[in-house]
């Protein structure tokens, strides 16, 4: 599997707002990711993205959902493509709430083909204060994680599990504690050890390394310094216990070894 950059937040702020829309599209164009393409459907596109009109029109569109009997209005997800590079795409399934009053919190994910060019970082860091997260990831998957089972599946989805009952399934890159996550982990001995933590209003923002591209340039040492960090919080936080294992040397490798 090639490599790729994903992006996953879930946020509890209101998501319908038009103003946050537009803040997200401008972020996107900043970084070279305008959209091409625009659908409720993350899986299926046809209608091209005409800026701000097609944002009045597809950003928190209502519907009318049934459910256990009733009938409710609830926005429908907007989802966005780019097939240029920097090529990209995303969804916003907005906020809603159940019968019973519970708020169901939304999810903004921003997949793409990893491209060192990017500002991969500052692009997350911009994106969090736009959707201050519950909880939050940016990671670059490489073929040392994909294609695993159980958690480490989830984990390379950018899942957090069920949206009432969230669940982190390991460390990203980065990784941004908030809400009630912001209570976990020892901050001031991150900081001590010399991990990169960057304080927010509801929470904060802690990173392994200090370049992304450390997955795909030393990734034993990125694993390294995950664990090290993961000492730091309790220990049943996590759903993943281990790390992917070096790949064994090619057969051509041993016998010229």
């Amino acid at each position: 599997m090639k490599k790729y950059v994903q992006i996953s937040i879930r946020t509890r702020v209101n998501t319908i707002e038009l103003e946050r829309g537009r803040a997200l599209v401008a972020l996107l164009e900043s970084h070279d990711k305008t959209p091409e393409q625009v659908s409720f459907n993350p899986d299926k596109f046809k209608d091209e993205f005409l800026g701000d009109e097609s944002l009045e029109r597809w950003w928190a569109a209502m519907a009318t959902v049934k459910s256990q009997g009733r009938s409710f209005e609830a926005p429908m997800s907007f989802a966005w493509r780019r097939k240029r590079v920097v090529k990209s795409s995303g969804y916003v399934r907005h906020r809603i709430y159940t019968h019973a009053g519970k708020v169901v919190p939304a999810s903004v994910s921003i997949s793409a083909p990893w491209n060192s060019r990017v500002d991969w970082g500052m692009l997350f860091s911009e994106l969090v204060r736009i959707f201050p997260p519950q909880i939050g990831m940016l990671h670059l998957f490489t073929p040392r994680e994909t294609g695993r089972r159980g958690a480490w599946s989830s984990f390379e989805t950018g899942s957090f599990g069920a949206s009432l009952a969230p669940e982190l399934h390991n460390l990203a890159w980065a990784t941004y504690f908030g809400d009630e996550f912001s209570e976990e982990g020892d901050r001031d001995a991150m900081k001590a050890e010399g991990f990169i933590v960057d304080e927010y209003e509801n929470g904060y923002l802690v990173q392994v390394t200090a370049s992304l591209e450390d997955l795909d340039r030393s990734f034993d040492v990125f694993s390294a310094k995950r664990i090290k960090l993961k000492t730091l919080y309790r220990r049943e936080l996590f759903s993943t216990t281990d790390e992917p294992e070096a790949p064994a040397p090619s057969t051509r490798s041993s016998l010229l070894s």
